[in-house]
């Protein structure tokens, strides 16, 4: 998420500069705004890091960039944002984020990362969010990510725990898995 400490909030464009000023690799979060626009936050919901007690998906990107992660002058940027700021000076893992069946978010991204020169590697624990983006953009190296969904959401529901035992990897087709170490 950059690299954020006292007075840099996560995801911001002063911690994706600090990052790349100090020659670290950025680990990012993407998902869609109501109006689809790819933008740059960990949490589905904004309570955490901007007071707004809403979901990502509740609001446009207008509304998102106007609010703050806990410092005035920094707000929620866009993929393309930190895309542009990066500019290929360190490698990018970014996670697709998405807890339903809406692949959406896939081209989008896929779109933005069809002209980035920089080294990067997509990743997320939807299944159908890898298996998307490898029909999309055939060329990104994608992983799975993988924890014990039935423990982590204390709910045994039908795709909880088809996602607990990997039944979906076939889906994902994924290049890697990378677990939980706990799992």
């Amino acid at each position: 998420r950059g690299l954020h400490g006292e007075g840099v909030p996560e995801n911001s464009m002063r911690a994706f500069e600090l990052a790349v000023e100090n020659g670290y690799g950025i680990e990012l979060d993407v998902q869609l705004s109501r109006d689809g626009t790819v933008m740059v936050f960990h949490d589905y919901t904004l309570v955490r890091m901007t007071g707004c007690d809403k979901k990502l998906c509740e609001l446009d990107a207008e509304e998102l960039t106007a609010l703050t992660l806990g410092e005035p002058d920094q707000k929620i940027p866009t993929f393309e944002e930190v895309l542009a700021l990066v500019n290929g000076r360190v490698p990018l893992l970014v996670e697709l984020k998405g807890e339903n069946f809406d692949t959406s978010l896939c081209k989008k991204v896929a779109d933005l990362l069809r002209t980035y020169k920089g080294r990067y590697c997509l990743e997320s624990f939807n299944p159908l969010l890898i298996g998307n983006m490898k029909k999309e953009f055939p060329e990104a190296f994608c992983g799975l990510l993988y924890t014990n969904v039935c423990r982590e959401k204390k709910k045994n529901s039908v795709l909880n725990i088809a996602l607990t035992a990997m039944a979906l990897n076939v889906v994902a087709r994924p290049d890697f898995i990378a677990f939980n170490k706990a799992d």
